[in-house]
């Protein structure tokens, strides 16, 4: 009789396995070699370096810490920066990064930290300490601005679900009644870059607080000045234009004005000569007069723009004849007309259109509305952070891409998630790539505009004054902006 063949429950051990794939027999197994999906931390991590802000993160510090079981300051900060950068829209996910084996390894990291640990740092700092401490370490990078710089000023809604410090019942269109946070935040015109942060509780409106917020703006970006601030109607407000007026050299002013029951009235009483333009059905007027409303100080220059969209019948109307229905949009400015005239006027205020598209993508590419904890220093301070990783971001974008700017979803795909191998032979690390084509030749050229970035930029022999090498680092990428004007 014979036995029973047993069968066998692992015929390939215990950890292969076999799947019968629609290309063939496919093996499974784990490797023991140093994998990672993220072969493009390496050229973004020489970019950084060089920049020197997490450097500077870490020595200036305003808590010292003081047990030898503290995780560094570079490396909490890191794992943050490194978790926004790579999709990461809750602190649990920097938990996804250490279970890579190649991160210490390329960012030079004693570990990645926990996301308690994070959360525990951030609440160490207060909220004032910690705006200042990221905004003295984030100035190197203001070199890269425009000389003539505009900052198109815009408040956001976050709402928020749960207790958390700071979350306030006020204007939330997408979920009225729920509680949420209302930052103010002003975008470098041209470049996507976000200068300038200020947390603020739900129940506040667009100008609320924006005085103090220009000027602590203008104290971070250090010896870079503002030509121009534009804003929507919520700026435009007798507070907001006075503080421009009050001094002089102060920046100039560019806000939409809401179209009041006085502005319609002075809107009437403007003769058909004062438009310039033909009227046909779609196509922009203008007017330019000086307009005093209640409220107001004094007179200042206001443009009005009219289209005709086409003709409301006296039956509508209950009147004698028909009449035109017409769209208006007025600006209110201390532009001086000779130096830019009523068309330029309105080209210069729709190209802050551009800033929308950087809420846009902060909320859906970013973390911005996902970093949050019961304490406000510790949203804040996220949310700080993560508009820091955002800016160096751009800027190393700008060299791997110059003809144009590429957000953060098309960007993680194109030079950051990219399959590699990490091995070493002796003091020498080696990261091969796996990427070829179409795909292989762009990054080939980004990473030549990259080395000739970081040697052109390489600190020379003499010391200079504290701050000058960082921040002229970044002049050579002046070409890639444009201010709008």
């Amino acid at each position: 009789m014979k036995k029973k063949q047993e069968k066998k429950v692992h015929p390939l051990g215990e950890d292969q396995f076999v799947f019968p794939t629609a290309g063939g027999t496919v093996r499974l197994s784990m490797s023991e070699d140093a994998l990672t999906p993220y072969g493009g931390i390496v050229p973004w991590s020489a970019f950084a370096k060089r920049c020197g802000i997490f450097e500077r993160l870490a020595k200036s510090c305003p808590v010292e810490r003081t047990s030898p079981n503290a995780a560094p300051v570079c490396d909490i900060v890191q794992s943050f920066a490194l978790t926004a950068l790579c999709d990461g829209r809750r602190f649990a996910h920097v938990n996804r990064m250490r279970e890579d084996p190649t991160v210490c390894e390329l960012l030079g990291m004693g570990t990645v930290v926990s996301d308690d640990t994070i959360r525990r740092f951030f609440a160490s700092l207060s909220p004032g300490d910690s705006a200042q401490w990221v905004a003295e370490a984030a100035k190197p990078i203001w070199g890269a601005l425009p000389d003539t710089l505009i900052l198109d000023w815009d408040s956001t809604v976050q709402s928020k679900y749960g207790h958390q410090q700071g979350a306030e019942i006020g204007y939330n269109p997408r979920k009225p009644g729920r509680r949420s946070f209302h930052p103010l935040l002003a975008v470098a015109a041209g470049t996507r870059m976000c200068p300038y942060y200020q947390f603020r509780a739900g129940n506040t409106v667009t100008s609320t607080q924006w005085e103090g917020a220009m000027e602590e703006c203008q104290r971070w970006l250090g010896g870079h000045k503002v030509w121009l601030n534009r804003g929507d109607i919520g700026l435009g407000q007798e507070k907001v234009m006075t503080w421009h007026e009050r001094e002089l050299g102060r920046p100039r002013f560019l806000f939409k004005l809401k179209i009041t029951a006085n502005v319609r009235r002075h809107i009437a009483a403007l003769g058909e000569d004062c438009w310039q333009g033909p009227p046909r059905r779609g196509v922009l007027q203008v007017a330019e007069t000086r307009l005093k409303l209640p409220g107001w100080s004094c007179q200042r220059r206001v443009v009005i723009g009219r289209r005709i969209l086409g003709v409301l019948p006296k039956e509508e109307r209950a009147a004698f004849w028909d009449e035109n229905l017409h769209e208006f949009e007025a600006y209110v400015t201390d532009l001086d007309p000779a130096e830019v005239n009523a068309w330029q006027l309105v080209d210069l205020y729709r190209k802050r259109a551009d800033a929308e598209n950087v809420f846009d993508e902060l909320k859906n590419q970013w973390g911005f509305d996902g970093f949050c904890s019961r304490r406000q220093a510790v949203s804040e301070l996220a949310i700080r952070l993560l508009l820091l990783v955002y800016n160096i971001w751009n800027l190393f974008l700008r060299l791997m891409s110059p003809d144009r700017h590429i957000e953060a979803a098309g960007g993680r795909r194109w030079f950051l998630l990219i399959a590699a191998r990490l091995t070493q032979s002796g003091r020498q690390k080696v990261i091969q790539i796996c990427a070829k084509g179409a795909w292989w030749n762009q990054l080939k050229e980004g990473y030549r505009r990259l080395c000739n970035w970081l040697e052109s930029t390489a600190p020379q022999l003499e010391k200079p004054p504290p701050n000058q090498i960082n921040f002229t680092l970044l002049k050579p990428l002046h070409f890639h902006f444009n201010c709008g004007i």
